[in-house]
């Protein structure tokens, strides 16, 4: 049986607060780096929802996937999307691609990092040049964002930059050297920018990555390297790019004005449960008593 008509009224009145969640970014103007595909592009969809105007970045090579990108995140969000190319991995590209931020925009609120210029492999088998590209990229990058965007975020007196790390840099993988070196540079980086920017009311912080569902995994050890991840996670699956929207929202948002110069993991456990040998983890699953 329906509730009294007073009673409706008195839950719709409890309720309504849960309907008209405000959107937590909006109107911020939100940059986010690497934004083609993957971690760049979905982070850009979320922020769009939540209100943001967004300006998306990538190298040259990446122009026709960006355009591609920022056509669908306009269409899924509504909002105000632009786009630049620069070599965000020289202080010039980065002063220049700041100075068409603030034409656009007047302003930059967010700074989300996603480059990246990873390497798997033997390291023997490791060249001069993967070493640069993921020092370049995947560090570098960082750097040079960080300190030009957060000069102009520091002039405001606010402002929220998070840096994209990965589990890596804690791991640190004998197969991936460059990378981890690369990861564990943002992460010793990115407290050093916390530190410096934070009188200003700038905040910086990490999130890393764990283990995800990579479809350009080498398909002839996809199979054994996914059911061994899968063993150490105790989620039982992957991550996909879409777990990391949550966290990035929140990072980003005023929900998270008391955490600066921290690494926030969003790896499903893989980091701090996921690496014991089988003598130590649990055997009783699913459990069976009463």
């Amino acid at each position: 049986m329906d509730p009294p008509n007073n009673e409706r009224k008195e839950l719709r009145a409890a309720l309504e607060p849960m309907w008209n969640v405000p959107m937590r970014l909006k109107d911020k103007v939100a940059v986010i780096t690497g934004a083609a595909q993957g971690f760049g592009s979905a982070i850009a969809t979320g922020y769009g929802n939540e209100g943001a105007d967004l300006y998306l970045h990538e190298f040259e090579e990446n122009t026709g996937k960006l355009e591609a990108t920022a056509k669908l995140v306009r269409a899924a969000t509504g909002r105000r999307v632009e786009v630049g190319f620069y070599d965000i991995t020289r202080s010039d590209g980065t002063a220049a691609m700041t100075r068409d931020i603030l034409d656009k925009f007047g302003r930059i609120d967010i700074l989300f990092n996603t480059t990246a210029g990873g390497w798997h492999g033997r390291i023997f088998a490791c060249t001069e040049a993967d070493w640069d590209k993921a020092i370049d990229r995947g560090l570098k990058a960082y750097f040079l964002t960080c300190q030009h965007i957060g000069k102009e975020m520091a002039r405001r007196g606010e402002g929220k930059i998070i840096n994209l790390s990965s589990v890596v840099a804690k791991l640190r993988p004998a197969r991936a050297i460059p990378w981890a070196a690369a990861r564990g540079g943002v992460d010793s980086m990115t407290a050093g920018f916390a530190q410096a920017l934070g009188e200003y009311g700038v905040h910086c912080v990490a999130l890393a990555r764990g283990a995800t569902d990579q479809p350009d995994l080498d398909h002839r050890n996809k199979v054994s390297v996914t059911k061994e991840r899968l063993r150490r996670l105790p989620l039982g699956r992957l991550g996909t790019v879409e777990d990391l929207v949550g966290p990035a929202i929140f990072l980003a948002s005023s929900d998270s004005n008391w955490i600066t110069g921290s690494v926030i993991y969003a790896d499903g456990g893989y980091t701090v449960v996921g690496a014991f040998d089988d003598e130590f983890r649990a055997t009783e699953v699913p459990y069976g008593g009463p």
